[in-house]
């Protein structure tokens, strides 16, 4: 794969009529995507995240692989879990209908614990086991993300709850930051579930604690309006085994949102100055010019059209599960006043390609 190095982009003039033969799509609720800016402002902070130095603060790479070879044994055990739970809802070649698309997980990597743990002033392996909640992470990923299937699918964790088998500690709803000013009937329109649905969840958890007669009244953190910047739509989930001393993360998102999150994971991290494996090299190499200096305009471009695809893919209608390896997904087609390298099917066929020729390597 040949891809060239881009190493300025100060060659393009913004102008405020840049756009204006672009039309941009509406959405199927009837929202107009944003256009592209026409002035240098800030649309899209992905500063709060923003990696400044490894050398100041976090705990070294020696320690952080004692921490993910620690986390390993609850992997095992909330994949298990969840395979137990909801494995007859996964599709498969006699079933292929079913609702959810797969399950997967994974122990956060050394690398991103070293960075995570500088961003948080985490200094030592008890602080990075006791407040890091994200160190065992798993994933159901919808085939069909209608709110009813969705729900068929959660309610599934009630009876366990109730049985003590597992406790909720938390619901985020992630909801995109387009819905921001949407009036209160409105805000649930990219959600995966009702906000009664989520409510009742954690009521069932609350009257289980209740029913222990514990010294202490216990809550489930809930926030049904968790704004992402990105226009990420997902429910995000704590849970913890009883006796265990870690929650472990639960995410649920439809499969056309989740492939794009796998794209927009890379972006970010060259984005915020994280730490990527050597194998996206040519990724970067595309990528990472829109961090210099004086391509701010072209980064923010950047990012709403980020925002606006992963709307796109939200509104998309259930996939057909492939038995077969599947063809790269579709995304939004680049809109902006940008380089067409910078289509995110563009950017995506890179990392495809980047992590094909990684695996023949082995």
């Amino acid at each position: 794969m040949n891809i060239p190095k881009i190493n300025s982009l100060r060659f393009f003039q913004v102008t405020n009529n840049d756009t204006n033969n672009v039309s941009y799509p509406n959405t199927n609720f009837g929202l107009k995507m944003q256009e592209p800016i026409k002035a240098d402002t800030l649309s899209f902070k992905a500063t709060a995240k923003m990696l400044q130095s490894r050398s100041q603060g976090g705990v070294s790479l020696i320690v952080a692989k004692s921490i993910s070879k620690a986390a390993e044994p609850m992997q095992k055990k909330a994949e298990t879990f969840l395979n137990e739970l909801l494995g007859d809802l996964v599709a498969t070649e006699l079933n292929p209908k079913n609702p959810i698309y797969k399950i997967c997980g994974r122990v956060k990597t050394p690398k991103s614990i070293v960075e995570k743990s500088a961003t948080r002033q985490y200094n030592c392996k008890a602080e990075v086991l006791d407040f890091m909640t994200d160190l065992n992470g798993t994933k159901i990923v919808m085939r069909d993300g209608s709110k009813k299937v969705v729900e068929k699918v959660l309610s599934r964790f009630i009876k366990p709850i109730e049985k003590g088998e597992i406790e909720l500690q938390e619901i985020e709803n992630k909801r995109p930051k387009i819905t921001k000013d949407f009036k209160k009937n409105e805000r649930e329109k990219y959600d995966y579930t009702s906000s009664d649905f989520l409510e009742n969840l954690q009521r069932v958890q609350e009257e289980k604690w209740e029913s222990l007669n514990l010294k202490e009244p216990r809550r489930v953190r809930l926030d049904l309006n968790d704004l992402t910047e990105i226009n990420y739509p997902a429910v995000h989930f704590l849970f913890k085994f009883p006796g265990e001393p870690r929650p472990f993360e639960l995410m649920l998102v439809t499969k056309d949102v989740n492939d794009l999150k796998e794209l927009d994971d890379k972006l970010f991290k060259i984005l915020n100055n994280k730490d990527i494996d050597k194998k996206y090299s040519p990724l970067v190499d595309v990528v990472k010019p829109l961090m210099e200096s004086g391509n701010k305009p072209y980064l923010e471009k950047f990012n709403q059209y980020r925002g606006d695809a992963f709307i796109f893919q939200r509104e998309k209608a259930p996939n057909t599960f492939f038995t077969s390896e599947d063809a790269p997904s579709y995304f939004l087609p680049l809109s902006y006043n940008l380089p067409p390298v910078y289509d995110l099917n563009n950017l995506n066929r890179i990392m495809l390609e980047c992590e094909k020729t990684a695996k023949k390597k082995k």
